[in-house]
């Protein structure tokens, strides 16, 4: 039998509660799954490349893994990144304004510069004087669904904020065992203002971003371009 090889461990702290998480490297069989979703670039393939890798590396139960706010998942997945392959990533960008330039500019970045910032604020919303609801930020999988949900497509809309609602509650009552269906029907019976209060919470959620300045390889022109999202990073 061939000896096994050590591997070493890692630790670091996740945005969103500071805890200490202890990971391993991802091994060359983890990272060709991973490059083998990157080159489809299908989204969903993309996302569940990621948990797998999560999964074998995490010092985490599954579950408790898979119900991590995604902003958590994406930090990890950095840091795994950063400890596995190197802290570097290459990316190919364009001007904002390809009239006067369309060159391609490929860019390196440090991942160690990427964080996330996470603003204390409160995730209970008060939508009249004595009724509000409790929300918490998705999970990787629920969060995926904002890619494919736009205006028109209501009926998601509202699915996506029920699975983020963790009660609602009046002066008398906590209420938290409503099921998704009777969550969408008091989504859809709140007013304009109340339904924008709702999706303020979700259109200032965190996110690993970076803003990359860099003089362009062609025309010289100082440009920036600003990356948000798992995703973007390995363009």
């Amino acid at each position: 039998m061939l000896p096994n090889l050590n591997l070493p461990e890692f630790v670091t702290s996740l945005p969103s509660d500071k805890r200490e998480v202890f990971f391993r490297p991802f091994l060359v069989k983890e990272e060709k799954i991973l490059l083998m979703a990157l080159e489809g670039r299908d989204q969903e393939e993309i996302q569940n490349s990621v948990m797998k890798i999560m999964t074998n590396c995490v010092n985490m139960e599954q579950d408790e893994l898979e119900s991590l706010p995604y902003f958590d998942i994406e930090h990890l997945f950095l840091q795994l990144r950063a400890r596995s392959i190197d802290n570097t990533a290459t990316i190919k960008v364009s001007h904002t304004d390809t009239e006067e330039c369309d060159h391609v500019n490929t860019l390196t970045l440090d991942l160690n510069d990427v964080v996330v910032n996470v603003e204390e604020k409160s995730n209970i919303l008060m939508l009249t004087e004595s009724v509000g609801v409790t929300l918490q930020y998705p999970s990787l999988r629920v969060a995926a669904q904002l890619d494919t949900i736009n205006e028109s497509d209501v009926e998601k809309l509202f699915s996506f904020i029920a699975s983020c609602i963790v009660n609602i509650f009046d002066n008398d009552n906590v209420y938290e065992e409503a099921t998704v269906e009777e969550k969408i029907e008091w989504i859809g019976n709140t007013n304009k203002t109340q339904f924008n209060e709702i999706m303020k919470f979700f259109a200032t959620m965190p996110t690993v971003e970076y803003t990359l300045d860099y003089v362009c390889e062609k025309c010289g022109k100082k440009d920036s371009v600003h990356l948000r999202g798992l995703t973007s990073f390995f363009s």
